[in-house]
Parts: structure tokens; sequence; C-alpha cells
């Protein structure tokens, strides 16, 4: 499914350009029986909307699915509150903000962190854990996204 993966981004990312939007992530998927390609986006300069989602939806409809033999859905939205950190830049843009973050192995005896995304630097993601800095190398995160947290009143 990799192999997959990296041809349906090649042919959403020039897409997404011409349409003046962000691709945030893609998933392509199996659940309960059902495939799914998930597209995530963002726009540049403002608020993604339902006319975006629907129109990037049309322009790589076909494309995918000349390249995808069995049926799947296609599924196009916003990342969401929770929004994934993919990119090197994608970090740089969220510095100050809440993160989780899953590693490939272990750091510190723990693959799961919580904390305030400081900076990155040299290829390095430094995470504020309770005031202690734990320096992340970028290649090792699997996953990562924003944590979105309730404001009391």
């Amino acid at each position: 499914m990799e192999k997959a993966l990296e041809k349906i981004e090649k042919i959403i990312s020039p897409a997404t350009e011409e349409l003046g939007l962000e691709l945030v992530d893609v998933e392509y998927v199996q659940e309960g029986g059902y495939f799914y390609v998930r597209v995530y986006i963002e726009k540049k300069d403002g608020e993604i909307n339902l006319e975006d989602c629907a129109k990037l939806s049309h322009k790589i409809d076909e494309p995918i699915d000349a390249l995808i033999e069995h049926k799947f859905f296609l599924e196009v939205s916003s990342p969401g509150i929770e929004r994934p950190l993919r990119k090197e830049s994608d970090y740089v843009r969220f510095t100050g903000e809440k993160i989780k973050v899953s590693l490939k192995h272990k750091l510190d005896d723990n693959k799961n962190w919580t904390g305030i995304l400081e900076k990155i630097e040299n290829g390095i993601v430094y995470l504020n854990i309770e005031s202690k800095i734990l320096e992340i190398p970028f290649g090792e995160i699997r996953k990562a996204n924003i944590v979105f947290e309730f404001s009391e009143f």
C-alpha cells in the first residue's frame, strides 16, 4: 500500500497546487472490508470550505480511479483541529503548540510523548515536557499531531 500511496500523492499534489490548496496528508486504508482514500487539505491563505473539498474531489477522482483497481471511497476534508504534522515546515508553522508525537523507537523508555513544540532545528524536534526539553530526531517520528484542549470559562 505504500507504493500506491506515493502514486496517489503524485496525482493529488499538482491538483492541490492548481487550486491554491496545501496537501496536509493522504491515507489509503482498508476498514471493515472497504478501501478509503482520505485526503486532508488546507487553504494557503485561509480556511478550507466545502466548495474547496468538492473541487479537489472532482479533479482527482478519475485519475485515482484509474490507478486503483478495486472499489474505494474518496474522502476530501480539512485535517481537523488535531491536524497531523508531516513536513518539517509543519513543525516550524506550529511552534508553540501542544503536540503528541509517536516514535518509531523508544526514547527514554517511551515511544509516545506529549508536550509543547519549542522548535525544529537541523532535523531535531525540541519538545518541552514539563520544563524538560526532549530532543527528537525528525526521522524517528512515526506520527505527530496537534493536541486540542478545550479552554475553561
